[in-house]
């Protein structure tokens, strides 16, 4: 008798909450149930108390129900999610639950290791390299991470995924100066400085792109701009570093550099 062939599970933090098995969209139904999930996922491998995972759905006056609500919702997801051909797993372990999951079946994984790569590459000074293990890091942003999902943990989550892709995209924009791609650069730059003025290290990278790009006054434009956002905002100056950059610039150095690391 020939055995049935294992299914494939696979997860989404990096945007919405969302799973699939064998390429179909499993419906994770509500957002309590999706945050159950993405709290076992966030946790990868380790043991979840009934208690932190009710903390995590109802950080403020949880029902009296809300103990029997979780095992109803880790009930649901194992019928969604497990099964004999499955290789996720939700077991109940010393206290508390335990998903064991495929290596590299969540995206967060796959971001790290592509970041990990990524690190590795620029250490080589293999720009390149960096750049294709860095984009296929940002292909995996796919908006608001773990969308749909709420409450006080999966706040602090969110904001911290958040910043991990920022921050390797940024990285790209950097390597992407690097290969001298600079007016790829320059738009993706704008964009990101319009989004987020007060981070230096967007404007570090745009003025560093647009003076290897041949427009010199064009950065020294941008520092002014910086120097008046920062002081109208915060009170401060800009940073030793965005400063010792303008002068760099100020005074035509052949190499201004670039900032690869945040």
């Amino acid at each position: 008798m020939t055995p049935m062939a294992r299914s494939t599970v696979t997860f989404s933090l990096l945007g919405p909450v969302r799973a699939w098995r064998n390429g179909n969209e499993v419906p994770l139904g509500s957002p309590q149930q999706r945050t159950t999930l993405a709290v076992l996922l966030l946790r990868e491998g380790l043991l979840t108390t009934v208690d932190e995972l009710v903390d995590a759905i109802w950080p403020v006056d949880p029902p009296s129900s809300a103990v029997a609500t979780v095992r109803t919702y880790l009930s649901r997801l194992r019928r969604l999610l497990c099964g004999s051909t499955s290789p996720v797993r939700i077991g109940w372990i010393g206290g508390g639950y335990v998903l064991t999951t495929p290596p590299g079946s969540i995206d967060v994984q796959l971001f790290r290791g592509h970041t990990a790569r990524a690190a590795e590459a620029l250490r080589r000074t293999d720009h390149v390299a960096a750049a294709g293990e860095l984009r296929a890091a940002v292909d995996l942003h796919r908006g608001t991470p773990l969308a749909g999902a709420a409450g006080g943990y999966i706040e602090g989550q969110r904001a911290r995924l958040a910043e991990l892709c920022r921050g390797a995209a940024l990285d790209l924009v950097a390597v992407t100066v690097e290969l001298g791609g600079y007016a790829v650069a320059i738009a993706d730059l704008r964009a990101m400085v319009a989004e987020e003025p007060l981070r230096e290290r967007c404007h570090a990278l745009l003025m560093t792109a647009l003076y290897r790009g041949g427009r010199q006054a064009d950065a020294l434009a941008h520092y002014r701009q910086v120097r008046h956002t920062l002081a109208d905002e915060l009170g401060v100056e800009p940073g030793p570093g965005l400063q010792d950059l303008h002068q760099r610039i100020l005074l035509g150095a052949p190499d201004p550099g670039v900032l690869l690391a945040a």
